[in-house]
């Protein structure tokens, strides 16, 4: 029995053995074969190498992190343009930190008392892995601080900069996410975000991106063209609805651009904001995108009467000095609405047609289009702009600018009253010079005219009773027009105003036999020429009026030295 036991563990051990050995030998054997197949096939051995684990799933709480960093890292929220007397930037600070810890916030702050009084601080209880990321910046200059701590852009380390306005709350980072591979994509507006190639990090990105606020009205116009014509002092806005033409976003919004962008202007952090900043991206090229999705408002801001006037009062002071700054003196404002009803100009500027504040009524092409035109500049109590001449040159043709639209609004009125008076008295009178050759060009006055010159019979001087008057010292009328004597010569000249030097010079000629000789006045103007000049006077049209003129006016001219430039003229040379 213990023979038979020891002989069934022998069996039962080597069966277990030639089990192990054929396993081993067909799983060697299929190895090889497939090993020799691949290299038939000319298959390499690096496909033979196992393939690297894959990354582990991130948890939700690891995905916010990471998007949070994303957006810490990309950019930084700038507040401006608000007023301490009444704002809510604690409130607005603190949603924003709710929800993205960390989050890098600069607060620019005027130094004018008006706007940093009383002062604004910012105190945050900070939770385990907060950081102090609130900063406040004064743009006052300080004489103790150097040009590059004077800089807000120093103090912005990101690539992107979110111009925010005062109030508002940030519920989650989603939008944020979106505006910012909104502006991190090159392409066409219309076309789909997945062809649109990414923005290297070196280029600068010349596009803004513009966020409405949810509680903007619907029933204005928040776009406007805008024109900005410099060399005419000239600036034009036309209401649109097309958020492809958005030169300048009238209601509330924030503004994602590019910190490079802001560099390459030359004060991107001025008063009236933004529409200074609009000013200067539309002098760069940058162009702009309306985002469809909005931020939430925070709480309403201005509500009592005295806020809104002050606030009102500071706005009207801020594009006064913002016109100054950009040398503007006409403002044009286009929008579709209804005659009688509220016009641009109230609607904007509560009657003072300086403040860009409220909207145009909505752009609806079937009601007419109304043209509001506003001149800054040349009033009676006021200066002229033109200033004093030297060499037959203003100032302003060396900055390759034409005579201020006001001045030249001033000169016909000045004009017109001139006429009526000779036209009532009877005086004979003729239009002469440069202003001549205008109307025999154009029929307007030049671009650079900034006088008119006016002949007359000095036989007729005793006929007006202004002219008498101001033989022996100045004389006001009943208008306000200023009438003189020139001290350089016998002729006479009407200014808008006593302080308002833009004006009519009256020249007088004497005229005996078949000559006429200028009459007490010197000069190139001093010309004398033929009086079958006179014998019959003729007319030419110039501002809308037919104005005396001398017969076979191109000899005329061509006497005193003018040439006209006329189109009939070179047809006729050629």
């Amino acid at each position: 029995m213990k023979v038979f036991r020891l002989r069934l563990v022998k069996v039962v051990l080597l069966g277990f053995l030639l089990a192990n050995l054929i396993f081993f030998y067909y799983t060697w054997n299929t190895l090889l074969w497939r090993r020799i197949s691949r290299a038939l096939s000319g298959e390499s051995a690096a496909a033979e190498e196992p393939e690297p684990p894959k990354a582990a799933k991130l948890s939700p709480k690891d995905k916010l992190r990471n998007a949070n960093k994303h957006i810490r890292k990309s950019i930084t929220i700038v507040f401006y343009g608000h007023y301490n007397f009444e704002q809510d930037l604690r409130a607005s600070i603190d949603s924003i930190l709710d929800v993205i810890p960390n989050m890098p916030i600069l607060v620019l702050q005027e130094g004018g008392s008006d706007y940093a009084y009383p002062p604004v601080g910012y105190e945050r209880n900070l939770t385990a892995g907060e950081e102090h990321t609130v900063m406040f910046q004064s743009l006052a200059f300080d004489v103790r601080r150097t040009r590059q701590e004077l800089n807000p852009l120093a103090a912005i380390r990101t690539k992107y900069a979110l111009l925010m306005p005062d109030s508002v709350r940030l519920s989650s980072k989603n939008l944020l996410q979106k505006i910012l591979r909104e502006i991190n994509s090159l392409g066409l507006p219309g076309q789909p975000k997945e062809q649109r190639p990414p923005v290297p990090p070196e280029e600068m990105v010349r596009r803004m991106v513009l966020v409405p606020f949810a509680g903007n009205l619907k029933s204005f116009s928040s776009c406007v063209r805008m024109t900005m014509d410099l060399p005419n002092w000239t600036l034009e806005l036309v209401a649109t609805n097309d958020s492809r033409r958005c030169d300048l976003f009238l209601q509330k919004h924030a503004i994602l651009l590019d910190v490079a962008a802001l560099g390459s202007m030359p004060e991107p952090f001025t008063l009236p904001f933004p529409e200074m900043l609009y000013m200067q991206a539309k002098i760069a090229n940058l162009s702009t995108t309306v985002f469809p999705q909005a931020f939430q408002e925070g709480r309403r801001l201005f509500a009592s009467f005295h806020t809104k006037q002050r606030r009102m009062e500071l706005r009207r002071r801020q594009f006064r000095e913002m016109y100054k700054k950009l040398q503007i003196k006409r403002i044009v404002r286009r929008a579709y609405r209804v005659p009688g009803k509220a016009q641009a100009r109230d609607v904007w500027g509560q009657g003072h047609g300086l403040v860009l504040d409220g909207q145009f009524s909505s752009s609806n092409t079937s009601l007419p289009l109304i043209t509001d035109i506003d001149l800054f500049g040349c009033e009676r109590t006021t200066k002229s702009c033109i200033g004093t001449v030297y060499g037959g040159r203003p100032f302003y043709s060396y900055l390759d600018k034409h005579t201020p639209p006001c001045c030249l609004d001033k000169l016909r009125t000045t004009f017109n009253h001139v006429l009526e008076e000779f036209e009532n008295v009877g005086i004979r009178y003729w239009l002469d010079n440069r202003a001549l050759q205008s109307a025999i060009e154009t029929n307007h006055l030049s671009p650079d005219a900034y006088d008119i010159d006016i002949s007359f019979n000095v036989q007729d001087l005793e006929r007006s009773n202004a002219m008498k008057k101001s033989q022996s010292k100045p004389y006001v009328d009943n208008e306000g027009f200023y009438w003189i004597k020139a001290t350089d010569g016998h002729y006479f000249r009407v200014q808008f105003s006593k302080p308002n030097q833009v004006g009519v010079n009256l020249l007088p000629y004497e005229i005996s036999g078949t000559e006429a000789r200028a009459n007490g006045f010197f000069g190139w103007k001093a010309t004398t020429f033929s009086a079958d000049f006179l014998h019959p006077m003729s007319t030419v049209l110039f501002l809308g009026k037919s104005v005396m003129c001398p017969n076979n006016v191109l000899e005329y001219l061509e006497a005193k030295h003018i040439r006209v430039k006329s189109a009939d003229l070179d047809a006729e040379e050629e």
